[in-house]
């Protein structure tokens, strides 16, 4: 099963877009900032869609945070905000272990990361339309194969 992870798409998505529909992922994962945008490109793309409402989503009716199951691995998606992210991912990480998941999957920072922590993934997938410190404007492609989780930062 392959996975696109977005967020922080801040009302800019036609770049991302364009590169999902060559991709052809068989679901979405956003992680809030915009959700209206994740809709938008779910429709497109004709995929089914999972996501959390970030901290500049104030009137929006998304949850806050999700724990779902996708091909045999459990997922928690979050925005990020709630745990300070931008200071430290402790927070998130224990939250993670709490939930007895396969991966964290967050946004916020607008940095992209993929890393495994005791057997866990934290996953963010920065942002395709606003990176910060330099960073070229990026998403995670998952792919779930033979009960292996792969993760991969791609940038635009």
């Amino acid at each position: 099963m392959r996975i696109a992870v977005l967020g922080d798409t801040h009302a800019k998505i036609d770049k991302v877009r364009k590169e999902l529909q060559k991709l052809k992922p068989e679901y979405l994962l956003f992680t809030g900032d915009h959700f209206a945008d994740a809709k938008k490109i779910a429709s497109h793309l004709r995929l089914e869609f999972s996501g959390v409402a970030g901290n500049c989503d104030p009137r929006s009716t998304a949850r806050q945070e999700e724990v779902l199951e996708l091909a045999g691995k459990r997922f928690y998606l979050v925005h990020g905000h709630q745990y300070g992210v931008k200071k430290s991912l402790n927070s998130l990480y224990f939250r993670g272990q709490e939930l007895k998941v396969d991966a964290v999957i967050f946004g916020h920072t607008h940095i992209p990361l993929c890393e495994k922590f005791d057997g866990m993934w934290i996953i963010n997938p920065g942002s395709p339309s606003l990176p910060r410190f330099g960073n070229k404007g990026s998403y995670v492609l998952m792919e779930i194969k033979d009960g292996l989780l792969i993760p991969q930062i791609m940038y635009l």
